[in-house]
């Protein structure tokens, strides 16, 4: 332990009402000098059974015994405290055998007695920091059965003659003392003496801390002055020269003269000595065990929660500070022991988290991921819960699956199962095997899907009526069920009932296409072009030669506000070149429909773990948007499709990807990973764009922003919203206007989505 004089301080500073004890053992004769000593540690797992010492009320020294019986870690034992000079301590019974009952702990060294005196003035725990040379402790009030209120005691234990001796010193050096000051001895200062003074004064120039003062006691000079060495000096010799420092050996120079008048009464009163006397004693029993405390601290030894607390309030109550102890340094210990324990807490609920909801598949994959980047011990243990769990817990699944979440959330699964961290602590044939599986199932409820389709358009449409009005309900109606089914239009019997209302329509917007052209005709101004688009046509409707006039009279018409309606994805382009954010949003429902049955789903999972998260979610999931895909894609492909429009002096980002070699085995266990080759992918773009590529791609791979951004990006609707950006992006200039007004229009959706999702 690295000590520092600075932190000490002497013992005189303690107020007097606080209670001390003080039982003691300093083991062999005390070697001249204060010299830095070499500690041998030594853990005590054996509780000596007699102690001695002392203890102070009042900075009174009452001689105290302890006796204790020890049965492995339990104790029970007596405390007896001593009268002086016919005074009794006032907040525990003197001359009279105290029982004592608790337990050690010889992991922390710590010792805990608690008194049964059933006094009135109520009952003490002594906390003990036991140690190979003695102890110190602290007394606290009890509150409860083994609550501790205030600090009443400060204790120092030890169990040998030799530390029982250094304490009996302090008691004759009290009594000694008592009640007496230093005269002022007149005659001739002996010269050994004046010898000292001279040499203290000097010492005491350039050394002021309260611990150094002392160092003056254990030279030759000293010895020389008094006699003997300050362990043994007889009270007379120090009372005799205490009082010539007054009087004869006082020099006539007025500083120095009241600089050796100080020392007089250092010398000639009873409680420097005392105070002096009980830090010594204390800082070995400290230094001893606080090294060894420090060592486990440091150490893979297990610790529980209970021991670091009851370390951390025995460095506080016995004041480790002031014997010169880094306390900054050992709460560091003890925080870093603390996280490891939560860290194994953690651990334990994260595996137990498997066990509880072993029937959940959506949990299991969802955690799973999460603990992708675990260390292998734990990767090890959630491959073997997964083994057990995942492939039943998908069986109950698709069992209990009865609605369109259900099925989507399986075709969105089964769709992906060849993605590495779809389920990647699995083997990746459980996994091929349970998305065909959900693919099987999925199939069976389009089928139930596709009869109430039937029934729906059955009861909303009039395949009879042929009116515009009934073009606008059909229109609506599909525009309801894509918001319903979503990419399982696409398939089984579903699909095959889409067709036909997708065929109804068609054929009704075909014999209406005088009146269509007509009305189209009446109109003026680009959002009534627009409200006439979206209330009589859907999806690609205008790419059939039925309407192909009407389409080219809309192209001619909405040339400069919607520059990108014959591309896939036109509308959310057109819609972000207009800054049209009410049409945008309603747009995202319709782009966002195929990924977020995963995204709501792994939402949940995510909230089930941590439950205050689950108020951020729902405001993720009620702001999905297209925006984060089709911003982040112009991003990407700004410098291949306008490498003319950069300069020198833009920003460039770094993107890194490996490409790894993975053997398995015949069950589909990992043997073997080989990391092939690896791409560093560079992207300029204008330096106006720099904040926003760092915001849209900071996200790391292994956490759930990047997944979503994955989901994203990777969905069928997404996708052909992409490839009409790039179309967008290859036939129009970098300074065109439909560019310059399609950027500013995602800087601004871009903008509000983070806005309404709490972001900056």
């Amino acid at each position: 332990m690295t000590r520092s004089v600075n932190g000490h301080f002497m013992l005189c500073a303690v107020v007097c009402a606080v209670l001390f004890i003080v039982l003691a053992a300093c083991g062999g004769s005390t070697a001249e000098g204060q010299t830095e000593r070499s500690l041998s540690k030594k853990t005590v797992t054996e509780l000596p059974r007699s102690w001695s010492g002392l203890i102070l009320e009042s900075r009174n020294p009452f001689p105290a015994t302890l006796a204790l019986d020890v049965d492995g870690t339990d104790v029970q034992g007596f405390l007896r405290i001593e009268v002086l000079n016919g005074s009794s301590p006032h907040l525990i019974n003197a001359e009279t055998d105290i029982p004592l009952d608790g337990k050690y702990d010889p992991a922390i060294g710590v010792l805990s007695l608690t008194t049964k005196s059933g006094d009135r003035r109520g009952e003490l725990i002594f906390d003990m920091a036991v140690s190979d040379v003695g102890s110190v402790a602290v007394a606290s009030q009890q509150l409860g059965t083994n609550g501790r209120g205030a600090q009443r005691a400060k204790a120092f234990f030890a169990s040998d003659g030799n530390g029982g001796a250094a304490l009996a010193r302090i008691t004759a050096l009290s009594a000694a003392f008592e009640g007496w000051h230093p005269d002022m001895a007149e005659g001739k200062c002996p010269r050994a003496l004046a010898a000292w003074r001279d040499e203290t004064l000097t010492f005491q120039e350039t050394r002021r801390g309260p611990v150094e003062q002392f160092d003056i006691f254990y030279t030759d000079t000293f010895r020389k002055a008094f006699g003997a060495p300050y362990q043994i000096v007889a009270p007379d010799k120090l009372k005799k020269n205490a009082s010539l420092l007054r009087g004869a050996c006082r020099p006539e120079d007025r500083i120095q003269g009241q600089k050796t008048n100080q020392l007089a009464y250092m010398v000639g009163l009873g409680q420097p000595h005392q105070d002096h006397l009980l830090w010594k004693f204390g800082s070995e029993v400290a230094d001893r065990w606080v090294e060894i405390r420090s060592d486990k601290l440091q150490s893979d030894v297990p610790m529980t929660v209970e021991q670091l607390k009851r370390l951390d309030t025995m460095w506080r109550g016995i004041g480790i500070s002031q014997y010169g102890h880094n306390l900054s340094q050992l709460n560091q210990d003890i925080a870093h022991r603390r996280n490891v324990l939560q860290a194994e807490a953690n651990r334990a609920e994260m595996l137990a988290f498997y066990d509880r909801y072993k029937d959940r598949f959506d949990l299991l994959i969802e955690v799973s991921r999460s603990h992708a980047n675990e260390d292998e011990a734990f990767l090890a243990e959630v491959q073997a819960k997964l083994d057990a769990y995942l492939k039943p817990a998908s069986e109950k699944f698709v069992r209990d699956a009865n609605n369109v979440s259900d099925a989507e959330y399986m075709l969105a699964w089964a769709s992906q199962t060849g993605a590495d961290d779809l389920c990647p602590l699995s083997r990746p044939a459980v996994c091929r095997g349970i998305g065909k599986h959900f693919e099987a199932r999925t199939d069976e409820m389009a089928k139930d899907f596709a009869a109430a389709l039937k029934q729906a358009a059955f009861q909303r449409t009039d395949k009879s009526e042929r009116s515009l009005e009934q073009l606008a309900t059909q229109v609506k109606f599909a525009q309801d069920m894509d918001l319903l089914y979503g990419e399982l239009l696409e398939i089984g019997k579903l699909q095959d009932g889409w067709a036909d209302v997708r065929r109804v329509r068609q054929n009704l917007q075909k014999r209406l296409s005088g009146a269509l052209q007509k009305e189209l005709g009446e109109l003026s101004g680009a959002d009534a072009l627009i409200r006439f688009e979206s209330r009589y046509f859907y999806g690609d409707d205008l790419g059939h030669g039925n309407v192909r006039k009407i389409a080219q009279t809309l192209d001619e018409r909405l040339a400069d506000e919607a520059p990108f309606r014959r591309l896939d994805g036109g509308d959310y382009l057109n819609a972000l070149v207009n800054r049209d954010m009410s049409r945008l949003r309603e747009l995202d429902a319709h782009y966002t429909r195929g990924y977020r049955p995963m995204i709501a789903l792994a939402g949940a999972s995510l909230s089930m773990m941590n439950p205050a998260a689950g108020p951020a979610f729902e405001r993720e999931l009620a702001n999905l948007s297209a925006i984060h895909g089709a911003f982040g894609t112009y991003l990407l492909n700004y410098q291949e499709a306008w490498p003319k429009c950069l300069k020198k002096t833009d920003p460039v980002f770094e993107v890194t990807s490996s490409m790894s070699t993975v053997t398995q085995d015949a069950y589909g266990y990992e043997i073997s990973r080989v990391t092939n080759w690896t791409t560093r992918d560079q992207y300029r773009v204008p330096a106006s764009l720099e904040p926003h590529f760092r915001t849209l791609w900071r996200s790391d791979v292994r956490t759930a922003d990047a997944r979503f951004m994955d989901w994203l990006v990777n969905d069928q609707k997404t996708n052909r919203l992409i490839d009409g950006l790039d179309k967008a992006m290859r036939q129009s200039a970098c300074d065109s206007d439909e560019i310059r007004q399609l950027e500013q229009g995602m800087i601004a959706y871009y903008a509000d989505v983070s806005r309404r999702l709490g972001h900056r």
